[in-house]
């Protein structure tokens, strides 16, 4: 199944009228929230976000929702909207740009189209599979840095709260010695799409979710860009790594990853 491609500007009609609700909370000092763990925090912007969504694009295409707060438990193996309602939760209730939303088509075997947006700066960014990424109705592509002394890049700790913080660590200790400088925007679909228009020369992170990077994932491949797990697969949609790369620095990081993480996810896994 694919989403026909007239419903890319019913899509982007929604994120935005989305995400204009959430500016109207965002650092607003009576902002309701809570722990969804003792590290995650949720807000009223997120719920209240997350139902906007999933009412507008329950009427493009009825199928179902893979999100973080209402249907985390949703599988792959059907068609499903794949939606993050706010990517960036902790920069967002202290007012700290940027935070973003995210919205995936999952077709049942892979995402083929692809919405982030960040309402602060109004950056709009839209990929269909096979015709290219856009950034505010502009295409967009990969840098060409190919040297890491000349490369800005980003990452991200979600790993350091899954128990991770050693590997995650290191790789930042090594990376950042070698690049000219390394970002961590608190918003990894903010990385993957400053990636795919080439702010960020790569991206890479551990244990996210899905909905931190199914669309981002796709408008990085559309702008000419490389993703993979952390072992050069495929599997970054479910197996909580991704690295988001121009194809002439991917060896590098993906080199450094190597080097301080197991060689495959069981490995990992056994070690958590």
């Amino acid at each position: 199944m694919n989403i026909s491609n007239s419903s890319l500007p019913l899509i982007e009609k929604a994120v935005r009228e989305t995400g204009l609700k959430t500016l109207e909370l965002f650092c607003s000092s009576g902002l309701k929230k809570r722990h969804k763990s003792s590290r995650d925090l949720v807000s009223e912007a997120d719920e209240l976000a997350e139902r906007s969504l999933i009412s507008a694009l329950s009427k493009i295409e009825n199928i179902k929702f893979l999100s973080e707060e209402f249907n985390p438990d949703t599988d792959l193996s059907a068609p499903c909207w794949i939606i993050d309602p706010i990517d960036g939760t902790t920069n967002f209730i202290a007012g700290i740009p940027p935070y973003s939303i995210s919205v995936a088509h999952y077709n049942g075997n892979e995402v083929d189209l692809g919405v982030c947006y960040l309402p602060v700066t109004d950056e709009m960014f839209t990929a269909e599979k096979g015709l290219g990424a856009f950034l505010n109705g502009i295409k967009i592509k990969v840098n060409e840095d190919s040297d890491p002394v000349n490369c800005v890049v980003a990452t991200g700790f979600a790993d350091i709260i899954h128990e991770d913080a050693v590997s995650t660590l290191a790789v930042f200790c090594s990376v950042i010695k070698k690049t000219r400088a390394l970002r961590r925007l608190g918003s990894a679909v903010a990385d993957l799409v400053y990636t795919a228009c080439g702010k960020f020369a790569f991206f890479y992170e551990a244990g996210l979710a899905p909905w931190d990077v199914a669309a981002g994932s796709l408008i990085v491949k559309e702008a000419g860009g490389m993703v993979t797990d952390f072992y050069g697969n495929q599997n970054y949609l479910a197996g909580k790594t991704i690295i988001a790369s121009n194809p002439l620095i991917y060896n590098f990081i993906s080199d450094e990853i190597k080097n301080y993480y197991p060689k495959n996810q069981t490995n990992m896994e056994e070690k958590k």
